[in-house]
Formats: structure tokens, C-alpha cells, sequence
């Protein structure tokens, strides 16, 4: 991935940037199983709130979308989203871009409680990921930032390519990985951890019926 990325940093400004093609290409066509779907456009939920652009999203299995204006992005209901991206050149440049497209995405919630209704963050939220293909050298250069940032705003994981690190954040436990084949795999790891929980999640329509009014 990173030496793709890289190869496209050589041509013109319409192919530079183009780190969502290579993530989906390189990377989550060739682990995920058959029946997820990725693609990339907004999300909403059954409130109406919705995200803007999100680069990459993984469907659930059997999950509907519908297609914006063209075919290359969608309108993903809150409910079937699996996991989402926020996909970035250098993570050094662009952090608080990213925490910003995070915190879009983590207002969303998966399904409608009620006043006096108990739910989890994790079960509620969309899980949510940075990728970046260059940026922080070191893990505790990550915690010191995300010091800065609300942890309800916390992203799932963090990937940084170049740099062969990985931080998973669940509740309140941290998931660490170094090296390069290590970070992906338990970037992997962690990921399919979220797929698999919430695969059987059924989308309930009638609950976006209002949205049509």
C-alpha cells in the first residue's frame, strides 16, 4: 500500500490523494469475506444526522445502500455500517481533520433509546478508524494527542503505515502493535473483531420512515 501511495505522489494533482482506491485495493478487498461491501459516500441515521463524505465504509452483510447521484458513492444507513475511515496522506498534517470527520461519525447513532433506556458506547457507535500512510514515528506521540481530544470522540484504531504502529482503543483498553506486518495484522485483528460482533445486525426501515416525510 504505502509503495503505491507513494508511486502516486509522482503524477498529476487528479491521481494524487488517491489513498482511499489504494486502502480499498490493497488492503480491504483482499482480507474481507465476500458479503461485506466497502465503498465511500455519508452515513444517516434514523434521526436524520448525517456525516459528510466518508472516505471508505464497510457494509454489513445483507445491508442496504443507496446510491447519490452516481454509482461511486452511497447513502449508508447508520444501522449497516460496519465500520468507517477516515483516510489520510500525513497524519502529522492532518490530525485534527481527521478527529474532525471522527466526531461527525461518532454523533451518529446506530439505533434510537429511549430517556430511560441503557446502551452501550460500543453496541451505539459506529466503529470508527484513522488510516494514514505516513505520520506519527512513535505510540506515545498518538496517547499525547489523543490527551487533547474528548475520549467519547476517540477513534477504534489507529494505522499509520509508514511507521509500522498500531493503537486499538475498546472501553478502556488499549491494543498495541509494532512493525510493519505486525500493525496490520492487528489492525486486522481489531476490525474484524467489530465486523463479526455486529454482522447479524438486522436494519429495521421502518425506523428512517420518518426521513421520507
Amino acid at each position: 500500500m504505502l509503495e503505491c501511495h507513494r508511486d502516486s505522489q509522482k503524477y498529476s494533482s487528479s491521481i494524487i490523494g488517491d489513498e482511499r482506491e489504494i486502502f480499498q485495493t490493497n488492503l480491504l478487498s483482499k482480507i474481507l469475506p465476500s458479503n461485506y461491501r466497502f465503498g465511500s459516500g455519508t452515513i444517516t441515521d434514523s434521526k436524520g444526522r448525517e456525516t459528510g463524505q466518508i472516505d471508505t465504509v464497510i457494509e454489513l452483510p445483507f445491508s442496504l445502500s443507496f446510491p447519490v447521484s452516481t454509482g461511486n458513492n452511497r447513502l449508508y444507513l447508520a444501522d449497516s455500517v460496519g465500520a468507517a475511515f477516515e483516510i489520510k496522506s500525513d497524519l502529522n498534517k492532518q490530525w485534527h481533520e481527521a478527529i474532525e470527520k471522527i466526531k461527525e461519525i461518532q454523533e451518529l447513532n446506530r439505533y434510537t433509546i429511549g430517556k430511560d433506556d441503557f446502551a452501550l458506547l460500543d453496541d451505539l457507535k459506529i466503529p470508527t478508524f484513522i488510516i494514514a500512510y505516513k505520520g506519527f514515528k512513535k505510540l506515545d506521540t498518538i496517547y499525547k494527542k489523543l490527551e487533547k481530544v474528548e475520549s467519547r470522540y476517540w477513534p477504534n484504531g489507529i494505522l499509520v503505515i509508514e511507521s509500522g504502529i498500531f493503537l486499538g482503543l475498546k472501553n478502556n483498553s488499549h491494543y498495541e502493535c509494532t512493525g510493519n506486518s505486525t500493525c496490520i495484522l492487528g489492525f486486522v485483528s481489531h476490525l474484524y473483531g467489530y465486523l463479526n460482533r455486529y454482522s447479524k445486525n438486522i436494519v429495521d426501515l421502518d425506523n428512517y420512515s420518518n426521513l421520507l416525510k
